[in-house]
């Protein structure tokens, strides 16, 4: 447990975000009391008093009074030497602790994103030329094409793949509704059923809107600026009348020869031939008017869908799309510079940020140990100052307690009168007058970082606006 206890303490100590002293310092503890019961002070003192030691002429110190400054002594060089190795620790904190150096990588961090600035354009600035180039001759294909055919500034309309698809669909669900339509009304005097007539209700419904969709595409040449093209646009158009009247006409005349001869057991083409020559009119009752306009009205939905299916000039949409898709991968390369230099300055601006954090917590840092030193200083000299009290308190006990059992006809020595101080002692230099000269260039040197901050954003700023406006997109060609 003490080992695991210790290894925590080891690694709370590594992660620890603020320097601490060592939770058992080396400086030692003084106690008068103990050192009393240690060294046996009183009943030496009154054994040796009995007998009359120290005698009077004696002028040395007794084993005792040598062993409570020899005790004391030792806590006292080892509170210096404490002080001494406390004292270079943090002396070497405080050596290492210069922000001239995130200074000037703030400096650089503002150079360094003008040099890479530089270098993303410049290593596409070729692909940026070509996809440029690729746009400018794709718009002037279409703005040759809008002068040639007399169009507006404005976007063809370009179906999506989605738009595509519902047109498509709406194709095929005209052609099951017709067919279905069809198929109810005249299925069950075919001789397989309703499904024999679905399956030809099926077929020339699907002839009706199939036809009507493809003459509804080729309805759009209605616009063209040429004669020629405007006149096979109505030709369309004509082309998908016809061919739905016809069909009504057709499916009203199935109707009537199936509901004529019910029996299902004739052929209805020959019929539906003969009903025609006879001049029959085929429409004779509101199931069969049903059936025609039902026709038409499907036929209709197709045709619109088809003259609707892309932009109702031809042509248009195509160029208009090569043009659209070179344009929009420019967008997309500009874009794509733009956010690298946008993330390269937010990531530039966050270090410079983060420097000027670390510089500031470098300063706390500082004034830190420079208080720790101090409070070292205090501790060696409490200590020292305890030191010294504690001989001459015990030192005067011992001498008391042996005068008192000194015999009368022996005095105690002279010394007695005197206190039993210790020798020399170097003291380590606490002074903090050069760690706060630093201090204060320290301090200068934030301020100074702090001021030139702004700047440097400002320069960066500066230049991503000049590396943006190099990307602007074409304007002219939107």
């Amino acid at each position: 447990m003490r080992f695991l206890k210790r290894l925590l303490a080891f690694f709370a100590s590594l992660f620890s975000g603020q320097e601490t002293e060592h939770s058992e310092p080396l400086i030692p503890k003084i106690d008068p009391e103990k050192l009393k019961k240690k060294l046996d002070l009183q009943r030496i003192a009154k054994e040796q008093g009995a007998k009359g030691i120290p005698r009077s002429s004696d002028t040395q110190l007794t084993a005792s009074e040598h062993a409570v400054r020899a005790e004391l002594g030792r806590m006292r060089e080892q509170t210096v030497k404490y002080g001494e190795q406390r004292n270079k620790q943090i002396q070497n904190r405080l050596d290492s602790i210069d922000i001239t150096s995130e200074i000037n990588r703030a400096i650089e961090l503002g150079n360094e994103f003008i040099r890479t600035s530089d270098h993303h354009l410049t290593r596409e600035d070729a692909r940026i030329k070509d996809v440029g180039a690729d746009t400018k001759i794709k718009f002037q294909i279409l703005s040759d094409f809008r002068n040639k055919n007399g169009l507006p500034n404005t976007p063809a309309k370009c179906p999506t793949s989605g738009s595509k698809f519902l047109k498509i669909m709406l194709v095929l669900v005209c052609c099951v509704l017709e067919g279905a339509l069809n198929a109810t009304f005249f299925g069950s005097g075919l001789e397989g059923g309703l499904l024999s007539g679905f399956m030809m209700a099926f077929m020339l419904s699907s002839f009706n809107v199939i036809i009507c969709f493809i003459a509804g595409y080729g309805f759009r040449y209605k616009n063209h600026i040429r004669s020629t093209r405007r006149l096979w646009g109505w030709f369309s158009f004509c082309l998908a009348i016809t061919v739905m009247l016809m069909l009504g006409v057709l499916i009203s005349y199935f109707r009537y020869v199936l509901t004529a001869y019910d029996d299902g057991s004739q052929n209805a083409f020959p019929l539906v031939w003969q009903s025609f020559l006879a001049g029959v009119f085929p429409v004779q009752d509101f199931e069969s008017l049903i059936l025609f306009f039902g026709t038409i009205l499907f036929g209709f939905i197709a045709l619109w869908d088809g003259y609707s299916f892309t932009d109702r000039y031809p042509g248009y949409a195509t160029i208009w799309g090569q043009y659209a898709e070179a344009h929009r991968n420019y967008i997309k390369l500009i874009e794509w510079l733009r956010d690298k230099l946008e993330n390269e300055k937010s990531e530039v601006l966050k270090k410079i940020d983060n420097g000027v954090q670390v510089a500031k917590k470098e300063i706390e840092r500082f004034k830190f140990n420079m208080s720790q030193k101090s409070i070292v200083k205090k501790q060696v000299s409490e200590t020292l100052v305890m030191a010294d009290e504690t001989l001459q308190s015990l030192t005067r006990y011992y001498q008391n307690a042996n005068s008192m059992a000194r015999p009368k006809d022996a005095p105690p020595p002279d010394y007695f009168d005197h206190p039993v101080t210790f020798g020399i002692l170097e003291m380590p230099d606490f002074c903090t007058q050069t760690d706060e000269a630093r201090l204060h260039a320290q301090e200068y040197l934030l301020k100074d970082m702090v001021a030139q901050v702004e700047p440097i954003r400002s320069r960066i700023q500066s230049s991503f606006n000049k590396q943006y406006d190099q990307l602007q997109p074409l304007q002219d060609l939107v």
